[in-house]
């Protein structure tokens, strides 16, 4: 064979949805192909169905490395990305504020005992190059921790890591540099480079500038329509393809809806952090740190994957048990003054990647963004009409109004995103936290969300803190900065 795999007059089948046209491509041995477009366009299910997991409903799919040329592809196939955990852990019996539970004193108790560590995982794994890729990409630090422990950037190093410990024919990278800071991104290039001596690999990428510098070759596509396979160099140079693939239909006619909750907003600080000091066994995050936010201003916090970003944002908005044995404020109060912690969150909106990962009630996506109204991981109580109302109204002006009688986990991860930001967003909050709200969005989908973050940030009395490892990513409205 010619090939290592080749699509012919292929039209994936998906319950709900009809694609353009159907797939002619081949893929010689040692190429790397990368699937360009935007938010929705189909390249995930594109890699399902490499894997095996979306049916052809016509046409033939061939793979040099099947004695038949076609047939059954698991484990020879493998698509990895950020919701892979859920295959390595049930977090559907976990929640987001156990990763916060972990300390010293909490580390060995039965709850913990149950999730596997990394070294668990990992110890379950044969392979020839099992010791090389756990030097490689640095998980002897990770051992003793578990992967609800992990930041975003570490659990990425840990996914990679375990399939090409099991060396499939190929391995689908599905948006590979999300949560990764600048310098782990040139690591992960680098590696990509290192890996492509031995193994075949793909990416799914929303955004020209996701393109790895191993990839030679480029398949676009657009709202489920694949378009002929060309070089990567060709298509970089071709910026009016590239306009029609990523189409900007951005309209800055949308407005925030009116506060849902009627607070009295008569604070003078947002948050008062006073010596905080955050330590696990083995490693210190940080020791005596003081951060005051003032009403109306708005912060960037930066620092390197694993530095305790997540971990620091977890204490203002109560995530953190340990929160209420420090000199926190908040909107004046001190905490543990009485309040309880639906009292703290009502006044917050925070979305970050690692709680996107508890979010696996498989409800409609208006039922989603009403949720934001109680703080809940999803609707559990009666939501009034007017409240269905403002979450659809919601999804419309994040453009994503099609998706509101849809579930949830039928969606791609980049549609989840949007969908919690809106969520987050929804009761337009005294203090609106976003880690990473951009992850995973094409251009215009990320220029809609800046714009509705800058609209949020143009109201004197609200606070925000933003998080990105992406100057790019950075709303107009940010005047100060704290760095970890």
């Amino acid at each position: 064979m010619n090939f290592f795999f080749e699509l012919i007059d292929v039209e994936p089948f998906v319950y709900g949805l009809e694609f353009k046209n159907r797939i002619n491509l081949k893929v010689s041995k040692g190429e790397h192909l990368c699937v360009v477009g935007p938010n929705g366009s189909g390249k995930t299910k594109f890699g399902e169905m490499l894997c095996g997991k979306v049916p052809i409903r016509a046409g033939k799919a061939l793979f040099s490395f099947l004695p038949s040329g076609s047939g059954y592809v698991k484990d020879k196939v493998i698509k990895v990305g950020f919701e892979s955990a859920y295959t390595m852990a049930d977090y559907s019996n976990m929640y987001y504020q156990q990763r916060f539970s972990s300390t010293e004193n909490e580390w060995n108790s039965l709850e913990n005992k149950k999730m596997p560590t990394v070294k668990d995982l990992l110890d379950n794994l044969n392979g020839e190059s099992k010791s090389f890729w756990i030097e490689k990409l640095r998980l002897e630090q990770l051992f003793d921790r578990t992967l609800i422990m992990l930041s975003s950037g570490e659990l990425r190093r840990f996914l990679i890591a375990n399939i090409l410990i099991k060396k499939p024919e190929i391995i689908i990278f599905d948006n590979p540099f999300i949560g990764l800071d600048v310098q782990n991104r040139k690591e992960l290039n680098e590696l990509f480079k290192e890996i492509s001596l031995t193994q075949q690999m793909i990416f799914l990428v929303p955004d020209v500038n996701e393109i790895p510098e191993v990839s030679k070759t480029v398949l676009p596509c657009k709202n489920l329509e694949f378009f002929d396979k060309m070089s990567k160099e060709e298509f970089l140079a071709d910026k009016s393809f590239q306009q029609f693939i990523f189409e900007d239909k951005f309209s800055s006619s949308g407005t925030l809806l009116e506060p849902y909750h009627s607070l009295n907003r008569d604070f003078k600080y947002a948050a008062i952090l006073k010596g905080i000091s955050i330590k696990y066994p083995k490693r210190t995050l940080f020791e005596n740190l003081n951060w005051e936010i003032k009403k109306g201003e708005k912060w960037i916090l930066s620092g390197s994957n694993g530095s305790g970003k997540s971990t620091l944002l977890s204490l203002i908005t109560a995530d953190n048990p340990r929160s209420y044995n420090m000199d926190i404020t908040l909107f004046d109060r001190k905490r543990g003054t009485g309040e309880s912690i639906w009292d703290i969150k009502k006044r917050i909106g925070y979305i970050s990647s690692e709680m996107h990962l508890y979010f696996r009630e498989n409800q409609l996506c208006k039922k989603v963004v009403a949720s934001g109204f109680f703080d809940t991981q999803g609707l559990f109580r009666e939501c009034s009409p007017q409240q269905f109302e403002m979450a659809c109204r919601m999804l419309e002006i994040f453009g994503i109004g099609g998706l509101s009688e849809k579930p949830f986990l039928k969606i791609s991860d980049a549609e989840q995103r949007i969908v919690l930001l809106a969520r987050t967003m929804i009761k337009n909050p005294d203090l609106l936290i976003l880690d990473e709200p951009l992850h995973g969005l094409d251009p215009i989908n990320k220029k809609r969300a800046k714009y509705l973050i800058d609209m949020y940030a143009a109201q004197e009395d609200r606070t925000l803190v933003f998080v990105t490892h992406n100057s790019e990513n950075i709303p107009s409205c940010i005047t100060d900065t704290f760095k970890l």
